[in-house]
């Protein structure tokens, strides 16, 4: 008798264990916005390629350098959750900060500051009218050319 209490109260504690519900996906644009293939270098700078798309089809807005972000051995993809736009120091160029999670296990992997020309591709997605008007000129008075 005891045996039999022993096996059912066995098989009931595993009953208590909670799944770990997986991160919702954050709405559009969001939800098609990612990093991937991030790499480590020197002085504990990440680069990451932000992409967007689905598995059908992506395409890369450009690199994203960061510092002090923790990657995983394993992780090679975030999911970007969400962006706010920054002050710019230059009117017509955007800097945008985005939180982004690991798509895998759904931790918190902190935030990215993206900046230059994959922000501007990036305010292009997110509906931003001055940069899908914005088209760059090289300064005629400038001594750099070539």
């Amino acid at each position: 008798m005891r045996l039999i209490f022993l096996a059912i109260v066995i098989l009931l504690s595993g009953c208590g264990h909670v799944a770990q519900q997986p991160r919702p996906q954050p709405i559009a644009p969001f939800s098609y916005l990612s990093l991937a293939g991030c790499r480590h270098y020197a002085s504990n700078i990440v680069d990451c390629q932000l992409e967007y798309g689905t598995e059908f089809g992506r395409q890369r807005l450009g690199s994203v350098q960061q510092t002090g972000l923790i990657i995983g051995r394993n992780a090679n993809r975030y999911q970007v959750a969400s962006c706010y736009a920054v002050p710019r120091i230059q009117k017509e160029l955007p800097n945008f900060v985005c939180r982004i999670y690991d798509a895998q296990s759904g931790a918190d992997a902190g935030s990215v500051l993206i900046k230059g020309g994959t922000a501007v591709r990036l305010a292009r997605i997110l509906g931003d009218r001055e940069q899908i008007q914005y088209r760059w000129m090289p300064d005629k008075w400038s001594r750099l050319h070539g």
